[in-house]
């Protein structure tokens, strides 16, 4: 007959090793390495208790390593200037001399359930927005961004209509429609400036973004004018803890990103 104290001794690790793999997952959504690697959160979930009660039964010893590891690496994130340090690099602010550009070039972002321009790309329509109106004769291209639960139906057009439409001016505006990545962008910006023989554009993307995005497009043989736009999710350069917990997760987002376009010669650093 099987005792309790057994059962219990052999419930024991299973469950040690469901319990590590969750503070594993919360870790690795705290640095970004979910967001860098598109990992659903709410099916990771389930999907990490059950790899928990497997691993459990076998090892737990490296799964500890590995907690200890990540932990370190976001309280290193958090308290030191370390990440500030190395996305410093990553972010590319040319003088925005209007006087030769052709065009002024948005990259998107996310929207909300409802439609609505959210987050990093509100800071880029707005500032693109900003730009153009120093010269309203200049064409605004603008990425649409499309829902993906619901992208027949749902797509930001109509709420960055309604923000160009606040400051009139003389330039049209032309709309890259259900692009997916900052390389659908460049190519398909890039297709468009070439049939309007334009030499020079200015790219208007969040901080983190500018310096693969301006990349991409040069590759394809485009000049351009790389501009900041201002980030309102968080500090920047970060003063608190919620900054550099964002500009962490933003680091290794780009640096993940910035691996795959130079393998695939999509861009160079430069």
């Amino acid at each position: 007959m099987i005792s309790a104290a057994r059962v219990r001794q052999g419930a024991e690790a299973p469950l040690q090793g469901a319990l590590l793999m969750l503070l594993i997952l919360a870790t690795c959504w705290i640095i970004g390495l979910l967001e860098a690697f598109g990992v659903n959160r709410p099916l990771a979930i389930p999907a990490s208790i059950v790899v928990g009660l497997l691993l459990g039964t076998w090892t737990l010893r490296w799964m500890y390593v590995v907690l200890a590891v990540l932990m370190t690496a976001a309280a290193i994130g958090i308290w030191s200037p370390l990440v500030p340090m190395l996305a410093a690099p990553f972010v590319r602010s040319d003088p925005p001399n209007l006087a030769n550009v052709d065009a002024v070039f948005v990259f998107s972002g996310s929207i909300t359930s409802r439609g609505l321009v959210s987050g990093e790309a509100i800071d880029r329509l707005l500032t693109g927005i900003a730009l153009r109106a120093k010269r309203p004769e200049l064409p605004l291209i603008v990425s649409v961004q499309r829902s993906p639960e619901r992208p027949q139906r749902l797509s930001s057009m109509p709420d960055q209509q309604a923000l160009i439409g606040l400051v009139p001016a003389s330039g049209g505006v032309e709309w890259i429609d259900s692009v997916a990545s900052t390389r659908d962008e460049a190519v398909r910006l890039t297709r468009r400036a070439f049939q309007a023989r334009w030499k020079r554009v200015a790219l208007v993307t969040s901080p983190m973004h500018t310096r693969r995005a301006c990349a991409t497009v040069e590759a394809m043989g485009m000049a351009v004018t790389c501009v900041v736009a201002p980030w309102r999710v968080a500090g920047w350069p970060p003063r608190t803890a919620s900054d550099r917990i964002f500009l962490m997760r933003r680091l290794i987002y780009e640096s993940l990103a910035w691996a795959q376009y130079r393998i695939t010669g999509w861009a160079s650093w430069s």
